[in-house]
């Protein structure tokens, strides 16, 4: 894949073509108890496992999904892991993983919603 900048290449970029259906994909990605038996440290390991928090920043159903990581480890900088699916013609899902720190992740540009923020701008209610 190509950046624009020499500092986004050290976002990690994987892809792989999986046998399993795009909404079974969506559903271990969004499925709570799914989404700690993979992407969260196994509580019956033998070390220590350091506490990770996840959070949903975006999500377009059965397309992609936006995670906010963060490590109570503080070395390991926070990060934003964004995962796209999209079918592969063949009955299963082409899955994308980009994995960012969050000093090279696009900010969310945020207003308050009674703002005068031109319109093109995530609004949150006050």
């Amino acid at each position: 894949m190509t950046s624009d900048t020499a500092e986004a290449d050290t976002a990690l970029r994987y892809e792989y073509d999986l046998d399993a259906a795009p909404s079974k994909v969506w559903r271990a990605l969004t499925v709570p108890e799914f989404v700690a038996r993979w992407l969260l440290p196994d509580p019956q390991a033998p070390q220590e496992p350091s506490r990770i928090s996840l959070e949903v920043i975006e999500a377009d159903t059965e397309r992609f999904v936006r995670y906010s990581m963060r490590e109570d480890d503080e070395a390991v900088p926070d990060s934003i892991v964004t995962f796209r699916i999209d079918p592969n013609g063949s009955g299963g899902t082409t899955f994308s993983i980009v994995h960012e720190p969050v000093a090279l992740a696009k900010p969310i540009s945020r207003t308050a919603a009674n703002g005068n923020a031109p319109p093109t701008t995530m609004r949150l209610a006050a």
